[in-house]
């Protein structure tokens, strides 16, 4: 099959022919429709493969089920599925108290391989890292049967796929990481495709005042048709002086760092009001740290919630997400920018670099 190899670092991403095994028990085979670029891909690139070279990239994609292992039961060949790159247990202790993206399986996603540290992908022998628990940017994929979701089967592949991570991180972190409140203020900083979901989840859920900050005035100027009712342009007014400004001095309720900038956690922290909470949703690929006062939080009783994936349960939220769109309450079709084709995956990279529009969507395979 063909798919989209990173290889070595600061070299472009190649189209080659490789292997794939059958399913195993428990495991499906994908034949991947559509996959979304997602900043960690572009971190993964960065990072050089963060040791997981030769790697297939992509984690927000949907497809058809092509053939199933042993013991799987919730889907069958033919039907269409989401996919999502944390794939749980169901059995350890926080699957056990619902809580699927603490799962210790779930968390081999970082690796690039199956949790007994094997892939089902090779070249000529050689292994090739399944990347971010999906690797999506593939004719075919193998993940395990928690890894999907099935969809009805008119639900189009290149609108839904973007809900595999943007909308379960965006807008997972505003209903399940921070429930967030009918009334409530909120501030995103970074507008991309997860920053857009953050307004879209604040918005249905309610949120009285949503402030956004971003470089980029076309992404502000989206964020307003998404549901913003403030835009801070950074490059020319200071973050938190203007979240004061239009919270009577007060600072918002919930402030989501959506950027993966770590600097702006300091200013999330600061424009957040006594009691309020930070929600940390971006992923800083530099690993820089932000110096915190414990002194401030403890007298001032503000929160720092780290989000991974939204909390979501794939399997309770992707649909509750797809009904959400389906009823015109989620824009999706607004959030994809640029579809581009697989051999033209380097262009799609480029456009995250440059922060051209918000998402833009990969057709691997013709479905």
């Amino acid at each position: 099959m063909k798919a989209a190899v990173f290889t070595e670092p600061n070299n472009p991403i190649n189209i080659q022919e490789i292997e794939i095994e059958e399913p195993r028990s428990r495991e499906v085979m994908v034949k991947v429709s559509h996959c979304g670029i997602c900043h960690s891909d572009l971190s993964m690139l960065d990072l050089g493969g963060a040791g997981q070279l030769p790697v297939i990239l992509g984690h927000e994609a949907a497809g058809t089920i092509e053939e199933v292992g042993r013991d799987v039961t919730s889907v069958a060949p033919g039907d269409k599925v989401m996919l999502t790159p944390l794939a749980f247990c169901g059995q350890c202790y926080w699957c056990s108290r619902a809580e699927p993206t603490a799962c210790v399986e779930a968390q081999s996603f970082t690796s690039g391989l199956r949790p007994d540290g094997t892939s089902p992908f090779s070249n000529q022998g050689q292994c090739v890292h399944r990347g971010l628990g999906v690797a999506g940017f593939s004719e075919k994929t193998i993940v395990p049967e928690s890894a999907v979701v099935k969809l009805d089967q008119d639900t189009p592949l290149d609108i839904a796929c973007v809900i595999g991570c943007a909308v379960q991180t965006g807008v997972g972190s505003v209903f399940n990481s921070a429930k967030v409140e009918v009334g409530s203020t909120v501030l995103v900083t970074g507008l991309g495709g997860i920053g857009i979901s953050i307004v879209q989840g604040a918005r249905i859920a309610g949120a009285e005042k949503i402030i956004v900050s971003d470089p980029v005035a076309e992404r502000r100027e989206a964020a307003l048709h998404f549901g913003a009712t403030h835009t801070i342009d950074p490059l020319s007014d200071e973050l938190v002086p203007r979240v004061m400004d239009e919270t009577a001095n007060i600072g918002v309720d919930y402030a989501f760092e959506a950027a993966g900038v770590a600097a702006l956690v300091d200013d999330c922290i600061n424009a957040s009001r006594i009691g309020g909470s930070t929600i940390i949703v971006g992923v800083d690929a530099t690993l820089a740290t932000v110096p915190i006062l414990p002194v401030m939080l403890a007298t001032m009783g503000k929160k720092i919630i780290g989000s991974l994936l939204g909390d979501c349960h794939p399997q309770r939220d992707i649909p509750r997400f797809v009904n959400l769109w389906k009823s015109g309450k989620l824009d999706l079709d607004g959030m994809i920018s640029h579809r581009i084709a697989l051999d033209e995956i380097n262009l799609g990279f480029e456009n995250v670099r440059e922060t051209r529009g918000i998402r833009t969507v990969v057709e691997v395979a013709s479905t």
